[in-house]
């Protein structure tokens, strides 16, 4: 045991006490309610603004000018973190090709300053800020663990002298590359989702973050009071060190990835084959598409293409639009009659634009058939903006709508795998058995190489085929 008993009963204590408070902190009535407010689903309108904060919102806002900063923290993060990591794989692989002085400490201590502070910027703000609601998300465990892996590496530089060769090792490289990912998902989603609300997948994602990212905070809690107790001496830093490899193995780039790259190519595969996507949530309800209702000013351009809908089981008819009240009570009727609930099956409205907007504004995904696809008459009441023939877009969509939401749930499972294995490991299960364990380094490289999964999966969408 490296510490007296005395003292750890005291850090038995005080980790049952961060416990309690965690718990009572993110999980209690406060939490649960603010949690329920901030998740319920509002598909919000082109022109409003995204707020920052969310999994899937991670936006400060929806302008063309917050892009172009998000752009160049990405390009300073990324520089400067391969200013950091190039010369150190060098140096580990081949020593005598990098001089010592390009791996020394405090030169990466330099480098990585800005990219912490500048670029990380948003990642702290927005972590900090959801877990101060008591809505933590993927965010809060970047910051933490960037924030752990470059306080670590500090405090190596300052104190090297007193620490044991064995833990002299800085982990700057880390923090830039938790950030670098971080911040290029976020601008991923800024350039293919300009402007539009997180889908209604975004709750089951919520639910996983509000969850996981306590859970993670109290292993690496237990993980740091274990090693303190058990571990050999100098107990403190091996014990720090161990619970940021926690931190970082559990970084939530994966799992921050797995819907907004795969909603991003897939609206990119979208505009490829002539669909402009307005709401993202039409991507994911098109897959449940049961009724099919055509304006009769749209339906004379969709003959060719309405066999392959039925021939696919769904409810297709045609109705007149020159009466609103009376097309409103139709599509309700249809609903009804198809037991279409809105949420287990979903409606689609084909229009020309013409109609009252009351009448898209009644069906669960409304497609505009136009050959301007930049009509702004029809953006604020549209889902979907197609110069194809209504029939061809809505079998297109649906196939698209399977496709992304399949892709999404393959990532979700991959990142739950990844963590259930590597988390356990970081913390260091096999110790006993083996005497390994694992330095956050190759826990950084294992969260590279998770989070490159994610995004070679989700790219498979931008090439997907949806037109047969």
């Amino acid at each position: 045991m490296g510490l007296n008993l005395f003292i750890a009963v005291i850090c038995v204590v005080m980790a049952l006490l961060i416990t309690f408070i965690t718990i009572r902190f993110f999980f209690g009535a406060e939490a649960k309610v603010e949690f329920t407010r901030r998740t319920a689903f509002r598909d919000q309108g082109e022109h409003e603004p995204v707020h920052a904060g969310d999994t899937l919102r991670t936006r400060r806002s929806d302008n063309a000018a917050s892009v172009r900063l998000l752009t160049v923290q990405v390009l300073v993060a990324a520089i400067l973190t391969l200013a950091v990591v190039v010369p150190q794989l060098l140096h580990t692989m081949h020593p005598s090709l990098i001089p010592d002085w390009l791996t020394a400490p405090w030169l990466q201590a330099i480098i990585i300053t800005p990219v912490m502070f500048y670029s990380g910027y948003p990642i702290h703000i927005d972590g900090w800020s959801a877990i101060r609601r008591r809505v933590p998300n993927m965010n809060s465990l970047a910051s933490v663990g960037s924030i752990a892996a470059y306080v670590y590496s500090l405090l190596v530089c300052f104190a090297q002298d007193v620490l044991p060769a064995a833990l002299h090792d800085v982990y700057f490289q880390v923090t830039g590359v938790i950030i670098t990912l971080v911040l290029l998902a976020r601008l991923m989603s800024d350039r293919w989702l300009p402007r539009r609300a997180a889908f209604p997948l975004q709750t089951k994602v919520d639910t996983i973050s509000r969850v996981f990212v306590p859970v993670v905070f109290l292993i690496a809690v237990w993980t740091f009071v274990a090693w303190l107790i058990f571990g050999a001496q100098p107990a403190f830093a091996r014990a720090l060190l161990m619970a940021i490899g926690v931190l970082i193995i559990a970084c939530p780039v994966a799992l921050g990835w797995a819907a907004p790259l795969a909603a991003s190519f897939a609206i990119e595969c979208a505009r490829r084959n002539r669909m402009r996507i307005l709401t993202t949530s039409a991507l994911q309800q098109a897959k449940d598409t049961h009724v099919v209702v055509f304006s009769d000013a749209a339906s004379d351009r969709a003959h060719g293409t309405i066999g392959t809908l039925l021939d696919r089981g769904l409810s297709v008819s045609t109705i007149d639009t020159s009466d609103p009240a009376k097309a409103v009570q139709d599509i309700d009727e249809r609903r009804a009659h198809h037991g279409v609930d809105g949420h287990s099956s979903v409606l689609v409205f084909v229009g020309d634009g013409t109609e009252d907007v009351t009448v898209r504004n009644a069906a669960d995904i409304a497609v505009v058939v136009t050959k301007d696809l930049e009509d702004a008459r029809a953006v604020e009441h549209a889902d979907v903006m197609t110069d194809l023939d209504g029939g061809a877009c809505v079998a297109r969509l649906m196939r698209l709508s399977k496709s992304m939401v399949r892709n999404i749930q393959e990532n979700l499972i991959w990142a739950f795998v990844f963590n259930i294995i590597g988390i356990p490991i970081a913390a260091g299960v096999l110790y006993p058995f083996t005497k390994w364990t694992l330095d956050p380094s190759l826990a950084g490289i294992a969260m590279f190489l998770s989070s490159l999964c994610v995004l070679i999966n989700a790219w498979r969408l931008e090439a997907a085929h949806i037109d047969r």
